[in-house]
């Protein structure tokens, strides 16, 4: 009894913890309006490199670079397809997050405006305001570069949270379609 009993609590602390440890992600991206280039990198707690690489649009969609001879692309009718499938995003919860814009003045004040939202969405979802960060640079010409640092984190009860009310909506639906057709 005594060993199966160790086995058993073993198994679920080790359960609870890989449920509940968390998964932090450090996402980096840079944005240049004249050069029309839109760089990106990912990497696990800081270290880890996940993705990195940057994204153009080509005639028919969108081009990702993620190594100097693989690109993927995507047309933009998948586009709308993909949206429509369970978002690994939506369980992301926003730890800290720095903003540095580098602006002309004919886009300085929509870019001051959207500073000014990004910081009331940051405090509205629970943020700190030692974790967020905004920086406004102004320039001469007509120059819009977009840098942003963001730290998220999830770990796998949200995860299995959110999949679980993915798939409670997909069944009413189907349900819903189901009895519709059968009373036509």
């Amino acid at each position: 009894m005594g060993r199966s009993f160790f086995w058993i609590a073993l198994a679920a602390v080790l359960l609870l913890v890989l449920l509940f440890f968390p998964i932090v992600f450090h996402s980096s991206a840079h944005f240049d309006v004249n050069r029309k280039k839109f760089a990106f990198s990912v990497r696990l707690y800081g270290n880890i490199k996940l993705i990195g690489g940057y994204i153009t649009t080509y005639k028919g969609g969108v081009a990702l670079h993620i190594s100097p001879k693989k690109a993927i692309l995507i047309p933009y009718k998948e586009m709308e397809n993909e949206r429509k499938k369970f978002s690994f995003f939506k369980t992301l919860r926003l730890i800290a997050f720095t903003l540095t814009t580098e602006t002309g003045a004919e886009y300085l004040f929509p870019v001051a405006l959207a500073h000014i939202i990004l910081r009331i969405y940051f405090f509205s979802v629970g943020g700190d305001k030692e974790k967020i960060e905004n920086n406004l640079w102004l320039t001469d010409g007509d120059v819009l570069r977009v840098s942003s640092h963001g730290v998220f984190f999830f770990n796998l009860f949200i995860l299995t949270v959110h999949f679980f009310k993915f798939l409670k909506e997909k069944i009413i639906i189907l349900c819903r379609k189901k009895s519709k057709k059968s009373t036509t």
